[in-house]
């Protein structure tokens, strides 16, 4: 089972997609990109997969994304989520385009995390 870090500032959106993908995988969420970060740092070894709304208050998805790997000298799996089709976003990454279907996000997910992930075991704190 992955685990999967959401960021999203629309607590919906983050309900949502926990109830969404928790059934195949471990999930936490953060509101912005300053509580992603702190997850990240802490949970760095266990994190399988960013999903990170692009257009956030404070940080943007695009900022997060280059901090992190600033951080970790390596390439975050990340999958962009956006309701703005005209954001200049790096090619090769994946972006699900605002609304989404349940079965866009995970194809998505499929198509960004390695076959045959190992199974991770669950954070026991910072999950919301």
């Amino acid at each position: 089972m992955a685990t999967v870090l959401v960021v999203d500032d629309e607590r919906s959106i983050l309900t949502l997609l926990k109830r969404m993908l928790g059934r195949e995988h471990n999930v936490i969420t953060a509101e912005n990109g300053i509580e992603a970060l702190a997850i990240y740092e802490s949970y760095a070894n266990q994190i399988d997969l960013l999903v990170t709304d692009i257009t956030m208050p404070g940080m943007s998805g695009l900022e997060l994304v280059a901090r992190l790997e600033a951080l970790y000298s390596r390439q975050v799996a990340v999958i962009f989520m956006t309701g703005f089709s005209e954001l200049p976003i790096e090619p090769g990454r994946t972006v699900v385009s605002k609304p989404f279907s349940p079965t866009a996000l995970i194809d998505a997910i499929q198509r960004v995390l390695p076959t045959g992930a190992n199974p991770r075991r669950p954070p026991t704190t910072g999950q919301r």
